[in-house]
């Protein structure tokens, strides 16, 4: 397992489900595993900066022809980026926040989705991703429910932007229906945690 990158980005910091299912993750992976390194990313209490017109240049700029502006500007990207390719697993904590991922992790997405770095361009135009081999366990939690519906706009992007950049094996943790009132919500988290037990 070597390498954990712990990603929460609730803007929740207290009372937040998503925290919580990621944060038991993390801790019954380092139970299985004591000397598992542990990268921490908190994108609630710190997102980045939504994607610049300077940056958005600078990532497909090939590296020996860019600006030292360009260099400086792409410092927090290649931070986050470095932190994902160091990583073998993702546990990644997310709210549903209409119906799609927060802004917080989609700007991360945004700096981390790199050409050169996260993919490549091959032969015949085809793209590969350089991130395979990793696994990828997200916590999401929702008010309402919408897994497996139209209105489910979270899992399907994230399968489809993680598999772009190479990682396939991902598994969902779901707590939803946590504004149906406090027996319900009781009910989703506790499954959420038995799947979190059962499955690791």
């Amino acid at each position: 397992m070597g390498t954990v990158l712990h990603i929460d980005c609730s803007a929740r910091t207290v009372n937040s489900v998503s925290r919580r299912l990621s944060r038991i993750v993390v801790e019954q992976l380092l139970e299985a595993e004591p000397s598992v390194r542990v990268i921490r990313r908190d994108l609630g209490a710190s997102a980045p900066a939504p994607v610049n017109a300077l940056e958005a240049e600078a990532f497909f700029t090939p590296p020996p022809d860019r600006t030292g502006e360009q260099v400086g500007a792409l410092a927090d990207s290649d931070a986050l980026t470095e932190e994902l390719l160091q990583a073998d697993t993702v546990v990644l904590g997310t709210p549903m926040y209409n119906f799609t991922v927060p802004a917080s992790l989609k700007a991360w997405i945004d700096y981390v989705v790199r050409p050169g770095k996260a993919f490549r361009r091959v032969a015949n135009g085809r793209l590969e991703g350089l991130c395979g081999g990793k696994k990828v366990y997200v916590c999401t939690a929702g008010s309402g429910k919408s897994r497996g519906t139209d209105m489910d706009h979270l899992r399907p992007y994230l399968d489809t932007i993680f598999a772009f950049i190479g990682i396939t094996d991902i598994v969902y943790f779901d707590a939803e229906g946590l504004a149906w009132g406090e027996q319900e919500r009781e009910r989703s988290i506790n499954a959420a945690i038995e799947n979190i037990q059962q499955n690791l």
